[in-house]
């Protein structure tokens, strides 16, 4: 990588060398000399994004042991008194509203 190389190409090669410091400064360069650099624009950006990356697999402090054997459980069965469904409050008394009730008409010919 040699100082006559192109800025933009040489930010795009420290960009893929992981150097996203160096590609952002490279970019702010380009950017002071044609400010309407689409690329550079988007180039800068990406390597500013890449800069403060986080990846969700270190905040998971919870392990394995933990998820499995968590106390916090849904009981399978409810509570005696606590049920909504009360005996004698069926609502099956009357058609269901799925059924569609048809009227055949017979006409004499």
């Amino acid at each position: 990588m040699g100082p006559d190389m192109e800025p933009l190409l040489r930010a795009w090669s420290c960009f893929r060398r992981r150097k996203f410091r160096q590609c952002a400064e490279l970019c702010s360069q380009l950017l002071e000399a044609v400010p309407g650099e689409q690329a550079a624009w988007s180039l800068k950006t990406r390597a500013l994004t890449e800069m403060v990356y986080v990846d969700e697999i270190d905040m998971d402090q919870e392990g394995i042991a933990e998820m499995m054997l968590d106390e916090n459980a849904i009981a399978q069965v409810a509570r005696p008194g606590t049920s909504l469904k009360v005996p004698g409050t069926s609502q099956d008394a009357g058609p269901s509203p799925a059924v569609r009730y048809v009227i055949i008409y017979f006409l004499k010919m």
